[in-house]
């Protein structure tokens, strides 16, 4: 399908509204009245001793392995209009390859800097493959600026072959304007792990759509997660895990830290297949809100056919413990730093998850830095 006839068809359905199940709580119905600029938005990295920087074509052309992965793989829901769009409008995505065995040390950083100047909807699109038995890491961070709107949709799909390992952090700083749709899909054979780790600081829309596709065993998969929306930011979250094979493992941690009239959303679905004993799967979603504005929504789902295994899923949300900002108080810590306090040692746990240093210090001060920010916070 053509550009043109891509926008031509997407324009006739429009974008996702609350009559969507899947976008129930995060309708996009308004950004359907403005006219957009539709571009894709090319990215790069840099080149390193490992690294094979490609062509799709190149990649289907000279790997059956990879072109057998490609053409069968099948997502088992219903993605909205966004994804074929997407796919059809990024004719150049950033492809890399890392072949057998090759270990790289280093992360790869990945910068999606969305430039407004007009009423843009930038496309952009990765894919990757490793080859068995290698590992790779991706440090991601999404920026904008201005106050024009801009509208993205980032797609990612990730190749896992045996005994690969892949590491993924995500890095959402984005200014109130925009509105950022990330859907990232990643496909694992035996024997592999993958870890994701995504943050979400700043945006006016943000919604992260993750699809784990376990095809073989003993594989595990860890989707780690923080998302602290403030003032009237929307920030939505849709997890996927779908355990088709036996003795694999999955772990989901997400937390939220909600400010002004700030609202969060979190839909978390696991698949257990009738062939996926001895499998292992848990989800947790804890949120506090830190302001009587704040609105979260919460839909763990959880769907079992075999009949040995071991998995759980919960939601809490609640408000900041009185006892704990009380015994602070009495320690002669101001309010707004016992508050400031108590939401950054909710939020550690999920920033202790990231592998690199530098990033877990750099988020922290984000985080930090937006949290003394607002000036509605409550008990």
């Amino acid at each position: 399908m053509s550009k043109e006839l891509a926008i031509k068809s997407f324009q006739a359905v429009g974008f996702p509204t609350s009559k969507m199940e899947e976008w129930k709580y995060t309708s996009l119905k308004n950004l359907n009245e403005i006219d957009w600029s539709w571009e894709e938005l090319n990215l790069s990295v840099a080149s390193i001793d490992g690294l094979q920087i490609c062509t799709l074509q190149d990649l289907l052309n000279h790997s059956t392995e990879f072109k057998a992965k490609w053409e069968g793989k099948d997502p088992i829901l219903e993605q909205n209009p966004l994804f074929a769009l997407n796919a059809a409008i990024c004719e150049n995505p950033l492809v890399l390859w890392i072949k057998e065995g090759i270990q790289i040390e280093d992360a790869v950083h990945l910068s999606v800097f969305l430039k407004q100047d007009k009423n843009t909807a930038f496309q952009s699109k990765m894919i990757v493959f490793l080859e068995k038995d290698s590992s790779f890491s991706i440090i991601e961070s999404a920026n904008s600026q201005g106050e024009t709107p801009v509208f993205s949709t980032f797609v990612q799909e990730v190749f896992l072959a045996e005994g690969a390992q892949f590491k993924y952090v995500k890095e959402q700083n984005l200014s109130d304007s925009c509105t950022y749709v990330d859907q990232t899909f990643v496909y694992q054979d035996s024997n592999s792990q993958a870890d994701t780790f995504t943050f979400s600081l700043n945006g006016g829309i943000i919604r992260n759509n993750l699809h784990f596709y376990i095809n073989g065993e003993q594989v595990v998969s860890n989707l780690n997660g923080l998302y602290v929306p403030g003032a009237n930011q929307l920030m939505d979250t849709h997890s996927v895990v779908d355990h088709r094979l036996p003795n694999s493992e999955s772990n989901e941690l997400y937390k939220g830290v909600l400010m002004g009239q700030s609202t969060g959303v979190f839909n978390g679905k696991i698949f257990v297949r009738k062939d996926a004993q001895k499998t292992n799967a848990f989800q947790s979603c804890r949120n506090v809100l830190a302001s009587q504005k704040a609105t979260m929504n919460t839909k763990p789902q959880l769907e079992i056919w075999a009949d040995d295994v071991k998995c759980s899923h919960g939601t809490t949300t609640g408000q900041l413990n009185e006892e704990s900002l009380f015994y602070m108080r009495s320690r002669g810590i101001s309010l707004a730093a016992a508050k400031t306090l108590l939401l950054l040692a909710f939020a550690q746990e999920v920033i202790d998850t990231i592998p690199f240093e530098e990033t877990r210090k750099s988020i922290s001060e984000k985080i930090i830095a937006k949290i003394e920010a607002s000036n509605d916070l409550v008990i």
